[in-house]
C-alpha cells in the first residue's frame, strides 16, 4: 500500500513587515519579539541574509 500523506509548509520570506504590525502581530508585542512569535504561526521562514 502507497503512503499518501503530504507534508505542507507554510512560510514566508521575512518578518519584518511594518503593515504586518496592524494585522498580524498581536497589540503591544515588541518588535524584537516579532521573529520569535512568528515562528510560532508558521513552519518556515526564509532569512534573505547575504544582502
Amino acid at each position: 500500500m502507497m503512503d499518501t500523506t503530504s507534508e505542507l509548509r507554510i512560510g514566508v520570506s521575512g518578518w519584518s513587515y511594518p503593515e504586518w504590525r496592524r494585522n498580524f502581530y498581536p497589540n503591544g508585542l515588541v518588535q524584537k519579539r516579532e521573529l520569535e512569535y512568528a515562528s510560532r504561526q508558521m513552519n518556515s521562514i526564509e532569512i534573505n541574509g547575504s544582502f
